[in-house]
């Protein structure tokens, strides 16, 4: 199918039709490449630079847009950061003490959960995030006796992948679509979201939300023996390094959550911290350290920002949504039915790509969007949110996807806990997240 799709956009190219066509398929080539991961993602936003540059069909800073954008740095500083934490053993320094001295199986679906969502605050890579908190599970699980038939076991593991993940996206750091997001809307609208405002309107209600539902129904769905016996254990006392890392990412945290107040960029927080974990002398990370780091996840979101760029720039998000719009009286619906016809829309966009394209081919169409239906763009751009926290796959989210099979879970055992969850969120959190966001003033 991409060789199809790459002929196609060749033969466009050959044959001089629209430059429009072109793009279009050069779009559904990459969008295709990222949700099947036929070759490595990285390697797809290459691909698409490479052919964007070589054909002129976008200027070069249109196309390198996603370079220069502050959330490609935060991705960076994200990188750094999650090296460091794993290199000094900090998950098990945190996830040993609030062990405690539990015993029983729901207690400790609960401990994972709320562990995972907390990490989420403090490691900006869902990846990262994924694989420092998933050989700690797995080793838990192990202490604990459950065999690999045990549901109890499966549950764990699923609890720990969504809950590390999931409710991340409602934190504007933690996770790739967020960050995309918060790229293209500012190279296409010069719209800068800050922390601050992301959590309030997100947090309360989709991130707790997700956060209720995934441990309840990994309980009723995984149901065992309610005690379990955890060995006495003494956990190492904080090294000299862990104190220190602790006190940067307590001190980056805070200025995180006051950026509406001190106006310095999350991004540019992040970028010091990160600077400040590979200085000499500090000791957190070798400065040769830097060229050890794996680079993938950077040059995906440049992609992913730079096809938004593209998309909007050459007219095309607006071409497509203007066809929409002709078809469908949108202006007359009630906000409420706006609001989902944004959700919905991005979900099925979702569908057929990953979670990080939406806001990439999503956003480009927000001005059409906020035009036709006559809403404020902060409220069209913000309404594609429950679409990140609202998936019923893995293969949308690659972090699921790595730390499900990392943990050995079967896909089939995982998805009747995302069926559920994408139903229950449907009929009681996203409303409620319509209602909270009308409350504060961002939705009409």
């Amino acid at each position: 199918m991409a060789l199809v799709l790459a002929a196609a956009f060749a033969g466009t190219l050959v044959a001089g039709a629209s430059p429009l066509l072109s793009l279009g398929t050069l779009a559904v080539l990459t969008a295709f490449l990222w949700a099947t991961l036929a070759i490595p993602a990285e390697l797809t936003a290459l691909v698409f630079f490479a052919a964007l540059l070589l054909t002129g069909l976008a200027p070069d800073h249109v196309a390198l847009a996603g370079f220069e954008s502050k959330a490609v740095w935060l991705v960076f500083a994200g990188m750094v950061l999650s090296e460091v934490i794993g290199r000094h053993d900090m998950g098990h320094a945190l996830f040993d003490r609030l062990l405690g001295h539990l015993k029983s199986y729901p207690a400790l679906i609960w401990l994972i959960s709320s562990t995972g969502l907390l990490l989420a605050f403090f490691i900006p890579s869902a990846m990262g995030r994924v694989l420092i908190f998933a050989p700690l599970v797995r080793a838990l699980a192990d202490r604990l006796g459950l065999a690999e038939d045990d549901p109890r076991r499966h549950g764990l593991f699923i609890a720990a992948v969504l809950g590390a993940v999931i409710p991340a996206f409602t934190i504007l750091t933690s996770n790739v679509p967020n960050l995309v997001l918060m790229g293209a809307a500012e190279a296409i609208y010069g719209r800068t979201l800050t922390y601050g405002e992301y959590l309030l309107l997100n947090f309360p209600v989709l991130g707790l939300g997700a956060f209720l539902l995934i441990p309840l129904l990994v309980l009723r769905l995984f149901p065992g023996e309610r005690q379990i016996s955890l060995p006495p254990m003494t956990p190492e006392p904080w090294t000299r390094d862990q104190v220190k890392i602790a006190f940067l990412l307590a001190v980056t945290l805070a200025f995180w959550t006051t950026d509406s107040l001190h106006g310095i960029s999350s991004a540019w927080i992040g970028l010091a911290a990160a600077v400040v974990s590979l200085l000499p002398g500090v000791g957190l990370l070798p400065p040769q350290s830097i060229g050890k780091l794996n680079f993938g996840p950077w040059f995906f979101a440049a992609g992913t920002i730079g096809l938004g760029g593209v998309v909007s720039h050459s007219g095309l998000g607006d071409l497509l949504w203007s066809h929409i719009a002709a078809a469908v009286p949108l202006a007359g619906l009630p906000d409420a039915a706006k609001y989902a016809v944004l959700q919905v829309s991005a979900m099925m966009l979702a569908m057929v790509t990953t979670l990080p394209a939406i806001p990439a081919v999503f956003t480009p169409l927000a001005g059409s969007m906020a035009e036709s239906l006559r809403w404020p763009l902060d409220a069209v751009l913000l309404a594609q949110v429950p679409a990140f926290v609202i998936f019923a796959f893995p293969y949308q989210a690659p972090p699921v996807l790595v730390g499900l099979t990392f943990l050995g879970v079967p896909l089939r055992k995982a998805m009747k806990v995302m069926l559920y969850f994408v139903l229950l969120a449907l009929v009681i959190v996203s409303p409620l997240h319509y209602l909270w966001g009308h409350l504060i003033g961002v939705f009409p």
